[in-house]
């Protein structure tokens, strides 16, 4: 179909979750919307592949927000299809000679299993554990789907409530600082709560330490998506679908049009244009200034733009992943020391002290790989990822590790196979059975592979642009663009490069639709969700 002018109230590009998001949000909202994707499938990051009914998640796997984001509510994604395990057992470090450290969204429970080690740290974890629960929940999620503050303006917000002055405090002090402050004696709980604080590429060294107790509360209580995490993305596809939306896939745009300095519509690479009153992009902020709409026209908008642009940071960091199609699940002889090694989603193993991890990131900052990360057997919280028809009892894991991009050991595709040999012979080390059983297929997943499959993340980006304090809240993704709104009229932002980020939060898209509603007088059909308004009667968002 070849597009006309004023075809399309609003018009998306990108079909990843920010972009379905907003779709669906504003086609409710009785918008004309078309969603244009790039490459041969909707979805972006939440991208499940399917080998001889082996479901391997090749990037988004761990989902964050699953019980606090609105849209899954809103757009009532659960009768769509996309439902979500929640495992009672997060994280298990384990160790060289066979013990482990679970520990659980269950405060108590994770105390329980630290008293095997430390009763001190049981004790002194309970008590870091409710605060950083509290500022969690009472305001690091309500700032994640409400509109970003300038750092100043939030320190000045938080000034007035106890919660608040907590996270100020944090946000002076990086994550060493704060794991430091705990005071654990541990060093197998230190290493795990570290882990999962950098897990994600975050520095531990830079500052944002806010983000430390945000990051190690939502790893605790994280998801998978029953089906695999294209589960995810299906149902936000059919809730657009069912409120009118168009999504044309395999449709790349190379332009921005505008008019008059004014964003009236986009151009395909095959010559196709379709005009809107509003045009929301997803793509990372060189692609969509640079790029679509071009450095003259960004000039003309805004004098500072195109140099903010051009300074955005990409992570110094990426990440390598192999999913192993296996005749039988991984048995951890950490689980004859506890038991729930076996239950818990996340394994890490090949390091066992701050230090080394420490020592670890810098390496792979530096371009070097190393066999140190966590490994998920996928099947063991949902069963349907293998084919147990075809093949009893077998089972799906995947292993994840921080990795270069720019690999000084060679080529990635050259060494990827190797690698995963390693990666294969550490699991072995803590799940002997591994040593006879058999590999039916495997995946490995490199950053270089990443940037090819998904091209808003450059350099195998994890979060689509580094997380610096010069770009996070009302910073992200720059100052000119921040409110979702651009210089340049009728042309807004919504991806992960805005705020609050990556990791299949939504809530780019679910912020961004928000602001497109009320400047096109739509009527807003959500509400705003009750923590948010306990949030706000608090004083902890705007």
């Amino acid at each position: 179909m070849k597009g006309s002018r004023d075809n399309y109230d609003v018009i998306i590009i990108g079909a990843g979750p920010n972009g379905m998001t907003a779709g669906g949000y504003l086609a409710k909202a009785g918008a004309k919307v078309l969603i244009l994707e790039k490459t041969h499938e909707a979805g972006g990051g939440l991208w499940t592949d399917e080998f001889a009914g082996f479901r391997f998640n090749l990037h988004a796997t761990f989902l964050f927000m699953m019980e606090w984001m609105p849209p899954y509510k809103d757009l009532e994604l659960e009768e769509y299809g996309c439902k979500y395990i929640k495992p009672e057992a997060a994280v298990s470090l384990l160790t060289k000679d066979g013990k482990a450290l679970t520990l659980y969204a269950d405060i108590e429970k994770s105390a329980q299993s630290i008293a095997r080690f430390s009763k001190k740290d049981a004790e002194r974890y309970r008590e870091v554990m409710r605060e950083w629960y509290a500022l969690t929940e009472e305001a690091l999620i309500p700032a994640t789907y409400t509109m970003p503050m300038p750092m100043l303006d939030m320190v000045v917000l938080y000034m007035n409530s106890e919660i608040g002055r907590k996270v100020n405090d944090l946000a002076e002090e990086n994550f060493v600082e704060i794991l430091n402050k705990c005071g654990f004696e541990n060093e197998y709980l230190k290493t795990a709560l570290m882990y999962l604080g950098t897990m994600w590429g975050l520095d531990p060294e830079i500052g944002l330490g806010f983000l430390f107790p945000l990051f190690v509360n939502r790893m605790l209580n994280t998801s998978i998506i029953v089906g695999g995490s294209h589960s995810f993305a299906s149902a936000l596809y059919k809730v657009c679908n069912t409120y009118g939306a168009d999504i044309l896939e395999a449709a790349e745009v190379t332009k921005i049009i505008c008019s008059d300095g004014k964003a009236v519509g986009v151009e395909l690479d095959n010559g196709d244009k379709y005009y809107g009153r509003a045009v929301i992009t997803t793509t990372d902020p060189q692609t969509t200034f640079l790029k679509l709409v071009g450095e003259d026209i960004c000039a003309k908008a805004s004098r500072g733009l195109v140099p903010q642009v051009k300074s955005w940071e990409w992570e110094s960091v990426s990440l390598f992943n192999v999913n192993f199609a296996l005749n039988e699940p991984p048995r951890y002889k950490a689980a004859e020391f506890d038991p729930d090694v076996n239950k818990s989603l996340i394994k890490i193993m090949g390091v066992e002290t701050v230090a080394d991890l420490l020592r670890h990131i810098k390496a792979v900052q530096g371009g070097k790989f190393e066999v140190m990360g966590s490994a998920s057997t996928l099947t063991d919280l949902d069963p349907i990822q293998a084919p147990w028809d075809v093949h009893p009892g077998s089972a799906v894991a995947r292993w994840e590790s921080l990795a270069p991009y720019d690999n000084k050991e060679g080529d990635w595709e050259k060494v990827k196979d190797k690698y995963a040999d390693e990666i294969f012979k550490v699991m072995t080390h803590y799940a002997p059975n591994l040593a006879k059983a058999k590999v039916i297929r495997r995946y490995p997943y490199h950053p270089k592979y990443i940037e090819e499959k998904l091209a808003s993340m450059k350099k195998g980006s994890i979060k689509h642009g580094a997380y610096v304090p010069t770009q996070m809240l009302s910073n992200r993704p720059n100052i000119y663009c921040s409110s979702y709104k651009t210089p340049i009229p009728n042309l807004y932002v919504a991806g992960a490069s805005t705020w609050p980020g990556g990791m299949v939060l939504l809530g780019g898209g679910y912020n961004a639709a928000g602001v497109v509603a009320r400047d096109l007088s739509l009527k807003k059909w959500w509400e705003e969700p009750d923590f948010i308004k306990e949030a706000r009667k608090k004083g902890l968002v705007k």
